[in-house]
């Protein structure tokens, strides 16, 4: 019965096959039903009085928005909505999406964590990796409140996420909420974790966090700094596939409170498009950051990661 509510608006997007949904909701037919399904408890309204649109609809909307980058007065002219109407729902949306971090964000333990060192060992000879470590740059408008604070090294207005993925790009950890100027190291040094992770240049090397080699001179360094490269660039899929959080996007026109909630929701449903097994889209380069090198070096921290690489490069 849920189905057939939803397909019968005539403005029904889910009309398209599954390759132009993923391409331009990054979802095919079956799991878009699948989530307004799940999502449903929390945006149906009891009636449909008031311009309340039903639990697809809303649903549709948002991955359109988060998906292509586009405004809302774009995304209410494809389904021939008011652009107040998109506004209304799109904050519930990214609510109740978020809310399904504790499903599809969680951090490995026991036997997963073993298999996610045996991945990262089989295919780049690292042993003992639990997750890579990576922050982003996502552009938001200048806020009303503390702007200068929110500028980064880049010069423009952003939040600094931190997110940590396994060797299959899933999103295990992620902490949204610090303004762009705060460093890479400042968003990991306060985010509680420890473990044996990899980590760019913007990350101070430590025993639990392995960096790059800044300037090679043996033939290891190189085979280490290569293995190190092949997956620390695969963290670059989440803002990708969720063009609203990258620059050819455009700037996020909302509150940094409000985009928190976007990057949650985007978490969520990359992870959702990872487990599925969902194409990847391709990464220009122009999406790979330089990032800024941290100045802090533990020396423990050195003699980790010399030990490795005479071990194992």
């Amino acid at each position: 019965m849920f189905v057939e509510r939803l397909l019968s608006d005539p403005n029904d997007v889910l009309r398209f096959g599954d390759t132009t949904l993923i391409s331009r909701y990054r979802l095919p037919r079956a799991m878009i039903l699948g989530l307004a399904e799940e999502l449903r408890p929390f945006l149906e309204r009891p009636t449909r009085r008031h311009g309340a649109l039903p639990v697809g609809v809303q649903l549709t909307n948002a991955l359109r928005l988060f998906a292509k980058g586009d405004f809302q007065s774009e995304v209410a002219d494809i389904g021939k909505l008011s652009q107040p109407a998109v506004s209304r729902n799109l904050t519930e949306v990214a609510k109740a999406i978020g809310g399904l971090a504790r499903r599809y964000i969680k951090f490995p333990t026991g036997d997963e964590l073993n298999i996610i060192k045996e991945a990262f060992y089989e295919h780049a000879r690292m042993p003992g990796v639990i997750g890579l470590e990576d922050g982003s740059l996502f552009p938001i408008k200048a806020p009303k409140e503390d702007e200068a604070t929110y500028v980064c090294r880049k010069g423009y207005h952003a939040i600094n996420i931190q997110a940590i993925g396994d060797h299959n790009m899933l999103i295990r950890h992620l902490v949204a909420k610090w303004p762009g100027s705060s460093h890479d190291a400042f968003v990991f040094n306060t985010s509680g974790l420890s473990g044996w992770l990899l980590g760019d240049s913007g990350y101070p090397l430590k025993p639990f966090l392995l960096t790059p080699v800044a300037n090679e001179r043996t033939p290891q360094d190189m085979r280490y700094n290569q293995a190190h490269k092949k997956y620390l660039s695969k963290t670059a899929y989440f803002p990708v596939r969720w063009r609203c959080h990258d620059m050819s996007g455009g700037y996020l026109q909302y509150s940094p409170e409000k985009v928190v909630l976007f990057i949650k929701a985007t978490a969520v449903l990359h992870n959702i498009c990872r487990l599925a097994n969902l194409p990847d889209p391709d990464i220009p380069d122009q999406d790979m950051e330089h990032p800024e090198e941290a100045q802090d070096v533990h020396y423990n921290g050195i003699n980790t990661r010399n030990r490795l690489i005479l071990d194992f490069f």
